[in-house]
């Protein structure tokens, strides 16, 4: 999975331990880290919707000239990583052994999941439209990290209580 991927880790100490003794009593986890999977899937997803960092932080806002670009392109949304909906869309889980991985597969994520300074990427040399040299950073400007991935304290809880449904202990 090209993009960003992040393997699941429960925040608190005491939440990696109740899962670990959880999984540890599993015949076969597979089918409950598709669940987790499948659960953090439609969370990451929540985030696109609410704007939010998976700890409830809200995303930088837009720039102005942003969403002057946006106007001039006839995208009337003001909605963060929402124009093309590609990036939310894009989100997925992977089962693995030992636990689930989630990502993205599009070669922009992991830009918008940490962020990139101006230049991070190098230069473009080119023409303009008009015939002229043309230089400039990759990319032109600071994009500001707005984390979409990640695991909530909501997601610990609901995690545990999927790994108790599965051995039956609700």
């Amino acid at each position: 999975m090209a993009g960003v991927t992040f393997t699941v880790e429960l925040n608190t100490l005491a939440a990696r331990e109740r899962i670990s003794d959880l999984v540890d009593r599993m015949e076969n986890p597979t089918p409950f880290y598709k669940a987790v999977g499948e659960h953090l899937v439609n969370s990451t997803k929540s985030n696109f919707d609410h704007e939010t960092a998976p700890d409830g932080t809200p995303w930088q806002p837009l720039r102005p000239s942003t969403l002057q670009r946006r106007i001039k392109l006839g995208q009337t949304s003001s909605k963060i990583l929402t124009v093309s909906k590609r990036l939310k869309a894009s989100i997925i889980y992977q089962v693995e052994s030992d636990g689930v991985r989630i990502g993205s597969p599009v070669e922009y994520a992991g830009v918008h999941q940490l962020g990139a300074a101006q230049g991070a990427f190098g230069a473009f040399r080119g023409k303009d439209k008009l015939g002229r040299d043309h230089f400039h950073h990759l990319p032109w400007g600071n994009i500001p990290a707005r984390p979409y991935i990640g695991v909530s304290a909501a997601d610990d809880a609901e995690i545990i209580e999927l790994a108790e449904a599965w051995l039956g202990e609700e």
